[in-house]
């Protein structure tokens, strides 16, 4: 569990001149929070309703963009290639989990399972099992990016075969959101992937 302790003090470095912070009331209401990285790519999410959360990336040179669903912005149940505003269907992967797993979002601290989900691709790649290895750590106080929440640290690891990669994130209760801080795979190690810039206004 150090490396979840780890991930938690990850989100700490930020400027203080946030002045947007996003707050549940106003992503309740509709509005989007925008989470910026380093690499230039900013996340918009969104609620949806029923624990749903809609995450699109976008990029400054318009190349490589996407949408996901996702329960608590944790399990993604939809993933689709986006050129502009128009969803690319050929793109769409649609993840099916098994039955009760919406029923235990959100995820909670110091938390584990394992479950298996099922890809089915719209371009007609033969459907895949994807196993998903989920760790949380403890509630504690963390900074996005100049904005002062609490989170726990979560290890997302993806299996296929003999393939794996991790995705260590943040979840934010009070949002009810997740963010990324940093990524982890056999070849790359760990690589530091907090936001730079959170906030309600978009880039």
């Amino acid at each position: 569990m150090r490396l979840l302790s780890i991930l938690v003090l990850a989100g700490l470095p930020g400027s203080a001149m946030a002045t947007d912070c996003p707050t549940r009331a106003e992503l309740d209401q509709g509005a989007t929070a925008y989470a910026t990285y380093p690499d230039g790519g900013t996340v918009g999410l969104r609620w949806l309703g029923a624990g749903m959360i809609q995450e699109t990336t976008r990029f400054p040179d318009g190349e490589g963009e996407f949408r996901m669903i996702s329960m608590g912005g944790v399990f993604i149940i939809d993933e689709v290639n986006l050129d502009g505003d128009e969803e690319l269907e050929n793109s769409r992967i649609l993840s099916r989990f098994p039955g009760g797993l919406h029923e235990k979002m959100p995820v909670r601290p110091d938390t584990e399972m394992t479950v298996t989900a099922m890809n089915r691709f719209a371009d007609g790649t033969e459907s895949e099992e994807e196993v998903i290895e989920m760790k949380s750590g403890s509630l504690a106080a963390i900074t996005i990016a100049g904005c002062p929440y609490q989170g726990f640290p979560i290890l997302l690891t993806y299996h296929w075969d003999a393939d794996f990669f991790t995705s260590m994130m943040t979840h934010l209760p009070e949002l009810g959101l997740s963010l990324e801080l940093a990524r982890m795979d056999p070849d790359g190690g760990t690589q530091p992937y907090a936001p730079e810039r959170f906030s309600l206004t978009p880039p």
